[in-house]
């Protein structure tokens, strides 16, 4: 698929820790037509993530990934990573210093709206740093004992209550919750400051859902306007997943102006302030 009609920003891919792949990834952005991909650097955490054929390379962390940016900046804006509970008290400063336009929390050591975590989400409040959470079940590649992982601290409901503190903070609720997917419609379509993107592997979470499914799920007018599109595969399955994406959205009955609106539109003015 070579998309001719708008373009595309993917706010969720992953850098996959191989050799060469911001390069193969920028090749595919060119061929598919997208614009601009927000990538995340995890692998201090989870190095193995997305490794389909080659051997790891490098390390592919947040001081990495800055230095990409740097590079690509007219193509790539850095999620920087933030395991919450294990972070400093500056590091919401030190990631916006480094370059980057928004934080990605995942596997938080506590429930999302933790107290202990307000004044992350104060600080990028303040700086006007969107912030992606991963919500849903999450398994690493390979067992972690004792790494903490726990799939419930990442509930899309916790968002909730951290809008009502925090009601400027721009908040995306990763892959539509996986298994709590009406928690994260509801607080969409509810709370003006909460988007979700539909991302996922293929043959994942959104194969076992019908065009009516959705449809029910993201019932009301204006849920295209709360609607990104995350590939959160790697760069050799994005076409795949860009195209399951638009079929979607045509086969729900979405006009070309409110595909527009998920493929790019929604994301630019989210991220505004940082473009």
């Amino acid at each position: 698929m070579t998309n001719d009609r708008f373009s595309v920003w993917d706010v969720h891919h992953h850098w996959v820790n191989e050799p060469g792949y911001i390069d193969r990834m920028l090749r595919e952005m060119d061929r598919l037509g997208i614009e601009r991909v927000g990538l995340i650097a995890m692998g201090d955490l989870i190095p193995d993530l997305f490794l389909m054929k080659e051997s790891r390379s490098g390390e592919a962390n947040n001081e990495d990934l800055a230095a990409v940016v740097q590079q690509h900046g007219d193509r790539i804006w850095g999620w920087g990573f933030i395991r919450l509970g294990d972070h400093r008290d500056d590091e919401v400063d030190r990631l916006a210093e480094i370059g980057m336009a928004g934080l990605k929390f995942h596997v938080p050591r506590q429930p999302y709206d933790s107290e202990d975590y307000f004044p992350v989400y104060e600080r990028a409040q303040a700086l006007r740093l969107p912030c992606l959470f991963h919500t849903g079940i999450f398994t690493p590649p390979q067992p972690m004992p004792g790494a903490g992982f726990r799939s419930h601290h990442c509930r899309p409901i916790y968002l909730e209550s951290i809008t009502q503190e925090f009601p400027q903070l721009r908040m995306i609720c990763a892959h539509l919750g996986v298994c709590w997917n009406d928690e994260a419609a509801a607080i969409c379509r509810i709370c003006p400051n909460i988007y979700a993107d539909l991302s996922g592997s293929l043959g994942g979470w959104r194969s076992s859902k019908s065009v009516e499914w959705f449809q029910n799920t993201l019932y009301w007018p204006t849920a295209h306007e709360k609607i990104l599109f995350g590939s959160d595969v790697h760069a050799d399955e994005i076409e795949s997943t860009l195209s399951e994406h638009q079929q979607l959205f045509e086969d729900m009955g979405w006009n070309t102006n409110q595909i527009r609106a998920v493929f790019s539109e929604n994301a630019k003015r989210i991220l505004a302030p940082h473009d």
